[in-house]
């Protein structure tokens, strides 16, 4: 085009604003405007740049895209199939590199992630744990957000405590030397992470129920939070293939009411949750609804039951010693009384109790710990604050020159005193009686009859006391125990048949403790009934039992025995230390020197047990390793142990949930959800016990088939060695 074909066309302001260009189209002439700039350049759109060797993301050698609206791209993970948005202008592929970095299924995913390890000592997992072992370690993000909702749970700590200044601050000086840093999570975040923990260690642990079959003993017990929620926890109790009791707490779940059939629909339910069918006891308090629960579940779980639950029950022996021991304190005691007014005269302002110390040092008594306030409703403390109290005699009794405010009308005499220390070695065998029975990491069903007999005889024999004061408390207790303890139809014969598994006792000594308190005519018909209880269950588990090869005799060789008395004079008036130690070691030496050891072999697996000699002991007895040593001796009646050794005589274990559960609902928490408190309750529980030493059925199995094959191989090796000239048999003749 030359300069004829276009023509300018300028305004007075002599600017350029467009040019009339003549173009021939088809022989024709046509005008075109075209805009023109300032400088009379032609004003046209720039054409798109044309970006020369583009890289593609590496995402995409991981990533398929997927047909679809093109104005929304999808594009899915080769691996996971997980899919993503992958829009150039609104997504980008940062998402989906994001992806790969944690993509569980990502072939090089722990090549890229490998850090350096490090040698570490693993820490104890026990207090008093003086093993130790190296381990290699290295950091990873997963591992610390798991030890992060562990503390959360086994501390007993808030879920706020994670959005605390000081903690955020405390783990970026931690993870700083990393390559990557710890992000802390959120308190919602770690609120699910908790629930997440709780149904991976639930499944884990009904999966080992399930499994491996144990006949678990159940405790349960009821509380009411401060909130006014009615929570019913359910402990699961037995004794794994290694010999180790072990507790778990299956549920710590609200409930609508402490009616009996409320308690027991729950408990049924509990059990099909966890797929529990075989039950051995149920250990509840002495409330009514309590039989009501037990009456329910004979009659809707009876299948899983020994004997159609007959010995399903178990009544709480600490809630029965703890209403006998109350019945004590029924009349007035004003030695009590008295003391109790000078421990809360000290008590009662910070001036009182400084000018108690400063007695206190003008004595030189040597005692770090200080006198503590009862609740009189609980026994065990009024024992407590009077132990602690007539250590502090002299200081007391320098308090009345020191302090005109402190009454001599109720302060403590020395006749108060004198009796303060009677009561004190009187009450002494009960608390340690309820400490040895409230047991839950070691076997109570072995000792508690040893427990009965200890105190039976402690009422007996302050009953004949010369202090009045003795005599009537004693007297008070008795009739209490005759009407829970005195009656041998409404124990449980269980915990009568763990005695007879104890090997340092067996049946004579329930025989020689029987005789003692119930007379020979008693002793002998209740002798009876025990042994012929351990029969029925001796048969009952050979028949059940596969590959038994024992059966129940029956007839057995009868030892002979002498047994006296036991006429040891216990003087709770002396100023000797008498605890439950004192009491039990008379009636088991008393027994040890008045019993003879047969030496018969009877014609079965529990004869051969009964009429062996009894183990006799020096110190700490672990009957648990005992049986695990001579279970193989043994086969039956080391299944019977397993399960009768593992019944808990009190509800403790199931109480001290609620020690926790007040700590976790407390006022500051009281809006958590009850199945947060329960997946709390329980996961802390699961986390702070003893690995299960688990044993499944198949493998037992596999075991037993190859004994089996191996016993048909040497028969057969045993054939040809019989047959004759068979060292000149050559390979190809056989």
């Amino acid at each position: 085009m030359d300069s004829t074909d276009m023509e300018l066309e300028c305004d007075g302001s002599c600017e350029a604003s467009k040019i009339v260009r003549d173009e021939d189209t088809d022989g024709k002439r046509k005008t075109i405007d075209v805009d023109l700039d300032s400088y009379g350049r032609e004003d046209v759109p720039n054409p798109p740049k044309i970006r020369k060797n583009v890289k593609q993301s590496m995402v995409w050698d991981h990533f398929e895209r997927l047909k679809g609206d093109p104005n929304d791209p999808r594009a899915k993970c080769k691996y996971c199939g997980v899919v993503y948005a992958c829009h150039s202008k609104r997504n980008g592929t940062g998402t989906m590199k994001h992806h790969l970095e944690n993509c569980k299924k990502y072939p090089y995913q722990k090549k890229r992630d490998q850090t350096q390890m490090t040698l570490a000592f693993k820490p104890k997992d026990k207090v008093g744990d003086n093993s130790s072992q190296l381990v290699c370690e290295s950091f990873s993000l997963d591992g610390c957000r798991d030890a992060l909702v562990e503390m959360i749970i086994v501390d007993e700590l808030p879920f706020k405590f994670v959005e605390g200044k000081g903690f955020k601050k405390f783990v970026d000086k931690l993870t700083c030397g990393n390559h990557t840093r710890f992000v802390v999570p959120s308190r919602f975040t770690v609120a699910r992470d908790v629930l997440k923990l709780y149904v991976n260690e639930k499944n884990r642990l009904r999966d080992m129920f399930v499994k491996n079959k144990y006949r678990v003993s159940l405790t349960t017990d009821c509380w009411t939070s401060g909130q006014n929620i009615n929570y019913m926890v359910l402990t699961a109790h037995f004794i794994d293939s290694d010999w180790k009791l072990h507790k778990r707490i299956l549920s710590f779940s609200p409930i609508e009411n402490h009616k009996g059939d409320t308690i027991g629909k729950t408990i049924e339910k509990n059990l099909k949750d966890w797929g529990i069918e075989r039950v051995m006891t149920l250990t509840v308090d002495n409330a009514s609804s309590n039989d009501t629960a037990v009456a329910y579940l004979l009659k809707r779980f009876n299948k899983g039951l020994l004997f159609g639950g007959e010995f399903l029950h178990v009544r709480c022996c600490a809630h029965i010693l703890n209403l006998i021991v109350t019945d004590a304190f029924k009349e007035h005691n004003d030695c009590i009384d008295r003391i109790r007014y000078a421990v809360r005269f000290i008590r009662s302002s910070p001036a009182r109790f400084l000018k108690f110390k400063k007695c206190i040092e003008l004595e030189k008594i040597a005692c770090k710990s200080y006198v503590c306030l009862d609740v009189p409703t609980r026994w065990n403390s009024t024992y407590m604050m009077l132990e602690a109290a007539v250590k502090f005699e002299k200081a007391f009794d320098r308090l009345e020159d020191e302090d005109a405010s402190y009454r001599h009308d109720m302060s403590p005499n020395k006749e108060d005193w004198t009796n303060a220390r009677m009561l004190i070695r009187f009450l002494k065998v009960f608390y340690d009686v309820t400490l040895k029975i409230s047991g839950s990491l070691y076997t109570t069903s072995n000792l508690v009859f040893h427990q009965i007999t200890v105190v039976q005889n402690c009422i007996r024999l302050n009953a004949g006391s010369a202090n009045a004061l003795l005599v009537g408390m004693a007297n008070n207790m008795k009739a209490k125990f005759e009407k829970y303890w005195g009656n041998n139809e409404k124990n449980n014969l269980l915990l009568y048949v763990a005695i007879v598994l104890d090997p340092r006792k067996k049946l004579r000594f329930v025989s020689f403790c029987l005789k003692i308190f119930f007379g020979p005519e008693v002793a002998e018909s209740m002798g009876n009934v025990v042994e012929q209880c351990c029969r029925r269950l001796f048969h009952e588990y050979s028949t059940t039992r596969s590959g038994s090869r024992q059966g129940c005799s029956s007839t057995s060789t009868t030892s002979t025995q002498t047994v006296s008395g036991l006429d040891a004079n216990i003087d709770f008036d002396s100023n000797e230390n008498v605890g439950e130690d004192f009491v039990y070691d008379t009636i088991v030496e008393e027994f040890e020197d008045d019993s003879t050891t047969p030496f018969e072999q009877g014609s079965s697996e529990i004869d051969i047990y009964l009429l062996e000699a009894n183990v006799r002991t020096e110190g700490d007895f672990d009957i648990l390793q005992w049986w695990k040593m001579n279970s193989d001796r043994f086969e039956v009646l080391g299944h019977m142990a397993r399960d009768i050794l593992a019944i808990l005589v009190s509800t403790v274990a199931s109480e001290s949930a609620f020690s926790t559960g007040g700590r976790v609902v407390d006022s500051s928490r009281c809006s958590l959800a009850p199945k947060t408190v329960e997946a709390l309750i329980c996961t802390q529980n699961w986390l702070n016990s003893d690995p299960i030493h688990l044993q499944f059925q198949h493998e037992l199995e596999e075991a037993s088939k190859f004994e089996e094959g191996f016993r048909v191989v040497m028969e057969n090796e045993k054939e040809l060695e019989d047959l004759p000239d068979f060292d000149k048999l050559s390979i190809t003749d056989y």
